[in-house]
């Protein structure tokens, strides 16, 4: 009984939806896509593009960094980027989460929102 009463909590508050993506529903949601972000924190944000062919782009706007190129890859389902400047050129991994609004928030406190079609 105990059970029953914590999974009918865990669908009615949504948690049951509040998986990680994997590495196919991250393909189908966000390559190709123009996605606008933003850190948790709300200080920095701007834009992404995930290109088909692995290639990246990046916006970022309230600060003094103005972008940079770069690739992406998936990995056990998660989005790891690796930019020409930022970084250092070091690689970073990303478990992605569905969010609330159609938004999608990562293991790295941003959050994607999907602007169009994109490519």
């Amino acid at each position: 009984m105990c059970s029953v009463i914590l999974i009918a909590s865990a669908l009615a508050t949504g948690e049951a939806e509040a998986g990680d993506l994997s590495s196919t529903e991250l393909q189908n949601e966000l390559v190709g896509r123009s996605i606008a972000w933003w850190e948790a924190g709300g200080w920095r944000g701007g834009l992404l593009l995930l290109a088909p062919d692995g290639t990246a782009e990046i916006t970022i706007e309230n600060a003094n960094e103005h972008g940079d190129k770069g690739r992406w890859v998936l990995r056990n389902g998660e989005l790891c980027t690796t930019w020409l400047e930022l970084r250092d050129g070091g690689e970073k991994c990303y478990s992605v989460r569905r969010g609330e609004h159609g938004r999608f928030v990562t293991s790295g406190g941003n959050v994607f929102e999907i602007r169009d079609a994109g490519v």
